[in-house]
């Protein structure tokens, strides 16, 4: 979490400093020239747009210092083509050493007194060296690798400090973001060199302003591995921020926008990233990149689901791609792409799209929402990442199961502590090393304490079969024949893959299919117990993610099984698989619940209350929730 910074309003609870103010906004560039607003700067019609963006429930507004124009330094060559000099336009430099354009820092202070004048805080992204496709690098840098490069980390590091001195002194701004998307300006060779890359911006900002947070600006980042990693950009940074959009790069371009699991796939990645990150995050970016993916109606229940999902769980904002739609811009990057161009909260007339008015009025009712002081929702399991060839693909699934369930999880690597929990879920678990011995052995030792401990099954080992989970193997198969399976009254078709041939010594036999191997079992392990899925039911969802919506094929069924006393627990649950709740107690006697229909229709609640629990409705009715919408009932207990 953010600690000491005073980005926004902070209550103290316990130990932990959280930001009570859950951020609603967009990200800004100029109506009039995109990109280019910087090098043509039109003041009214910046004002115009602030003005606007206020009158639409704007609160925040991410914002780019395009690197290009601030710092827009050449070299001059001499013999030989032997490096001379820099020079600023053609002038010499500056007699500090940040080389800073002096109008274009003008035209930001103006920016950012238009802000304060319409009660828009700004996030500013400070090395903003690549923007929608396209690379803004001062002319001297240009071709080089700005993530390795000695010559521009150090023109980097000049602008990053420069630029803050000059501007922390505007009340406008709430925080510094590393840039934007960063990790798309060049390959960093290797990990090391990116994280060398994010210290030396993030220590660039903070030596010269350490009263903000630091925000990453990365998306599209694995746990632990490869180049760009959540565990470093954790370690460094202050704020995570994922930029899901319904695209492939999340997995989001399988099911219509405003349905299962679209809706949910940002709040996902934003629990993924803080989980294994140790920060809260936020979605930093999200939009719909063209009316091909969805009409504006979509996309405003997109957005809709999306701000109480975030709300509710805990995630500190969301940012709409971006202000103003820029279908008649005839420069790169608009002339390169289609998807750069329609976008935004208003039209090229300056009318409001439909998500406009939903960040406005859904806005506000958030807003109202934090008077009552929710606190943090209810974790009620551990979500273990193992080794994957693509982690997320089952820890989507995953999630989005236990949303399904009514029960939420949060996500660790398999190389980091294991909290305490109830349920700690290990799901399709991959090749021959799919985790190291300590966090496998801190597992059982959690089940012989009594928490309940549940694996599935891809191609993935575990030791000690017989004792662990009750089971005796016969061998292996390869078997991708389809099976249904039958429970808990319905019937589950699911694929083996690989199959191993399991029988029962002192398991509970849930599943099995016709010549007795053992699908799905429950074994009493100490004082708690183990639940093995000889399948890899969350890979295999994540390859047909249309069965979330499914309701023959209820797979969240299995998480409930696993999941039975903690939802025995809880003081309402939701017997319909499109509303996802979370739990907020504030007290032994009093819980806030917040529900959010993750479809596209409306959708019955069929709500089920506890004995001894009266339900009443703070916004929204106890029977049925609107069709990306969402309802906030108060749980009072004898």
């Amino acid at each position: 979490m953010c600690r000491g910074y005073n980005l926004i309003e902070t209550e103290k609870d316990g130990d932990d400093l959280y930001m009570s103010e859950f951020m609603i906004g967009c990200n800004y560039w100029g109506s009039k020239a995109g990109t280019e607003m910087w090098a043509d700067w039109d003041e009214s019609s910046v004002e115009n747009d602030f003005r606007l963006m206020s009158e639409y429930g704007v609160k925040y507004a991410r914002v780019f210092p395009n690197w290009r124009d601030f710092q827009p330094i050449y070299t001059i060559r001499g013999y030989r083509n032997e490096f001379h000099e820099y020079r600023l336009h053609g002038k010499e430099l500056p007699h500090d050493e940040f080389a800073l354009d002096e109008d274009c820092m003008e035209h930001f202070d103006k920016m950012c007194s238009f802000a304060l004048k319409y009660d828009i805080k700004l996030i500013v992204s400070v090395i903003t060296g690549w923007m929608s496709g396209r690379m803004f690098v001062p002319p001297a840098l240009d071709g080089k690798n700005h993530i390795t490069d000695p010559e521009s980390l150090m023109w980097q590091n000049r602008f990053a400090r420069g630029f803050v001195r000059r501007m922390k002194g505007q009340k406008a701004i709430v925080a510094w973001d590393l840039g934007n998307e960063c990790n798309c300006m060049s390959e960093p060779v290797s990990r090391y060199h990116a994280y060398v890359w994010t210290s030396n911006v993030a220590n660039a900002i903070r030596s010269e302003d350490n009263t903000r947070p630091v925000m990453s600006g990365m998306h599209s980042l694995l746990p632990d591995s490869g180049e760009w990693t959540v565990r470093d950009q954790g370690e460094l940074t202050d704020m995570l921020t994922p930029h899901p959009y319904p695209s492939p790069t999340v997995g989001g371009d399988f099911m219509p926008m405003d349905s299962l699991p679209t809706t949910m796939i940002p709040t996902f990645q934003c629990c993924y990233y803080g989980g294994v990150g140790g920060k809260d995050a936020m979605i930093q970016e999200q939009g719909t990149f063209s009316s091909m993916n969805g009409n504006y109606e979509m996309a405003s229940k997109y957005i809709r689901a999306n701000l109480w999902s975030a709300y509710s769980n805990g995630i500190k904002g969301l940012l709409w791609w971006c202000a103003f739609e820029q279908l008649d811009l005839d420069f790169p990057p608009y002339t390169w792409s289609a998807v750069e161009r329609e976008l935004g909260m208003f039209y090229r007339d300056f009318t409001p799209k439909p998500v406009a008015r939903i960040i406005r009025d859904e806005g506000e009712k958030i807003r109202g929402m934090e008077k009552l002081g929710l606190k943090p929702k209810q974790t009620d399991a551990v979500y273990v990442i193992t080794r994957q060839p693509d982690p997320k693909q089952p820890a989507t699934s995953a999630f989005v199961l236990a949303k399904q369930a009514g029960f939420d999880i949060t996500f660790v690597n398999w190389n980091m502590p294991l909290p305490d929990a109830k349920l700690y879920i290990v799901p399709s678990i991959y090749g021959w090393a799919p985790m190291d011995m300590e966090i496998y052995c801190a597992l059982l030792e959690k089940a012989e304490n009594g928490a309940t401990v549940y694996f599935s099954s891809d191609t993935g080992l575990i030791s000690e079969l017989e004792r662990v989970s009750g089971l005796e193997s016969f061998g292996m198969k390869t078997d991708n024949t389809k099976y249904t399976f039958e429970f808990d009254s319905a019937n589950l078709p699911l694929s083996y893959g690989k199959k191993y041939l399991l029988k029962s010594i002192d398991a509970d036999v849930l599943m099995s299919d016709t010549d007795g191997t053992v699908m799905f079992s429950r074994h009493k392990f100490g004082n708690g117990k183990i639940y093995f899925l000889n399948a890899a039911l969350e890979q295999q969802l994540w390859d047909d993610r249309s069965a979330f919506e499914d309701e023959t094929r209820p797979y969240y069924k299995i998480y409930k099984e696993i999941a039975s006393e903690i939802l025995e627990d809880k003081p309402v649950r939701f017997e319909n698989p499109h509303i996802g709740a979370t739990y907020h107690k504030q007290s032994d006697k009093l819980y806030y619940i917040v529900a959010v229909n993750y479809s596209g229709k409306d959708e019955l609640t069929h709500m089920n209350v506890s004995d001894g629990v009266k339900i009443s409705a703070v916004m929204g009715n106890a029977e049925k929730i609107e069709a990306c919408g969402a309802a906030v009932y108060k749980a009072e207990l004898d």
